[in-house]
């Protein structure tokens, strides 16, 4: 386990910023009052009845993070970042909960220096402003080519270039998001721990234990099991109740299930 910076201890203290709902208020409640896990659960239900948006999953990060519960911290949070994806306390609050992890592994969509610096504008987009700006561009494209059709006008060409790039980036970043996030999406492990099995089955080779709180890649799912990839490169299958999946919604199956 790697040691504790100081950077957990502020966000032991940060404050619960409430959501712009009179839903939520009884949710802050129980979290002002001390009770986290309660508080989380309370944020966990809202999420049931539909209210999804980053704000609530970043709150119920905190709250799980505050009972003492890093796998469910990580989970909310990470789900958080796919609305949020340029919230800097909610990237401060993960890299917190990473020096808490007992497993030292990297998270598994973490992009090299050069590919992270090549890809920042995309990165720094959730997938609704992509495919609205693509959206956008599109509509532009189709405006500037209508009416250089009917007058030419000084730096079309250009124009119509930039509109085509940014239409094609936004539109192709949002279908590659959205593929990405229904076929192999992140998955964070939610138990306290967890064996990394060869087969689907608990009669099959142990490979490793694996932490609340350790990030992974989801590559193929059966029933009742998940195989998974490690950002160190090693495979392996695990119960699916044991993960919780970085998806937008979580479809009821995949629900977190208590230990």
């Amino acid at each position: 386990m790697r040691s504790l910076p100081a950077l957990v201890l502020l966000v032991l203290l940060l404050p619960l910023p409430a959501l712009a709902t009179p839903a939520s208020e009884a949710c802050v409640e129980q979290y002002n009052a001390g009770n986290y896990e309660q508080s989380a659960r309370c944020f966990e239900a809202l999420e049931a009845e539909g209210h999804h948006n980053g704000h609530l999953l970043y709150d119920q990060g905190n709250a799980w993070f505050r009972a003492g519960d890093i796998g469910r911290a990580v989970h909310a949070w990470r789900r958080s970042a796919l609305f949020l994806p340029r919230d800097g306390d909610l990237a401060a609050n993960l890299r917190a909960a990473r020096e808490q992890a007992r497993d030292d592994l990297a998270p598994p969509d973490e992009r090299a220096p050069l590919t992270r610096t090549l890809l920042l504008p995309f990165d720094r987009m959730a997938a609704g402003e992509l495919l609205l700006l693509g959206a956008i561009a599109w509509a532009l494209l189709l405006l500037l080519a209508a009416i250089r059709v009917v007058r030419p006008f000084p730096g079309a060409p250009g124009l119509l270039l930039l509109a085509g790039v940014l239409s094609l980036g936004g539109l192709s970043g949002w279908a590659a998001r959205t593929v990405q996030l229904s076929s192999r999406p992140l998955g964070v492990v939610l138990n306290e721990e967890v064996t990394l099995r060869s087969g689907r089955d608990v009669q099959s080779r142990d490979l490793l234990v694996l932490h609340a709180g350790a990030e992974l890649r989801v590559v193929e799912r059966s029933t009742g099991w998940l195989q998974v990839a490690l950002s160190s490169g090693q495979r392996g299958w695990l119960p699916t109740a044991s993960v919780g999946l970085v998806v937008p919604v979580l479809p009821p199956s995949d629900a977190p299930a208590s230990d």
